[in-house]
């Protein structure tokens, strides 16, 4: 499959990505993904901020749409989060997700969110697991 089919499936998918307005903005053949999501209201904490459960799952669709890059499927075995910053009402938040280490059955991903102003919100590992199917297999 195709990058440019890959992240049109990423872009198009339904489920929590589409309930919490998260977008794949951009996938790399190499094993990268950008993802981004407006801080709505719905998406906030009841002190205002971006609630963490928002801010993990960014990572979580970042890190399984770097994974995805190279038409396998995966799913998240492990991960960790630290938060730095709080994100804000009505501002955007990226997350930029990498591989660091490719094995035979599983990957780790690093996943770094900035807000629009550049201000680092967050920085998360994902370790993925290859169930063995490829996305063409899924679409059967």
């Amino acid at each position: 499959m195709e990058i440019a089919e890959i992240l049109k499936l990423r872009q198009n998918a339904n489920g929590l990505n589409k309930l919490m307005n998260m977008h794949v903005i951009t996938l790399d053949k190499d094993g990268g993904a950008t993802v981004e999501v407006e801080l709505t209201d719905e998406l906030l904490n009841p002190l205002g901020m971006a609630h963490g459960g928002t801010i993990f799952t960014l990572c979580d669709i970042a890190a399984g749409s770097a994974a995805a890059s190279q038409g396998t499927v995966a799913v998240t075995l492990d991960s960790t989060i630290n938060y730095y910053r709080p994100g804000r009402a009505g501002h955007r938040l990226t997350a930029v997700a990498y591989e660091r280490k490719r094995g035979r059955k599983t990957s780790v991903f690093m996943v770094e969110v900035h807000d629009d102003e550049g201000k680092h919100i967050a920085d998360a590992t994902f370790t993925m697991f290859y169930t063995g199917q490829t996305l063409d297999d899924m679409k059967h």
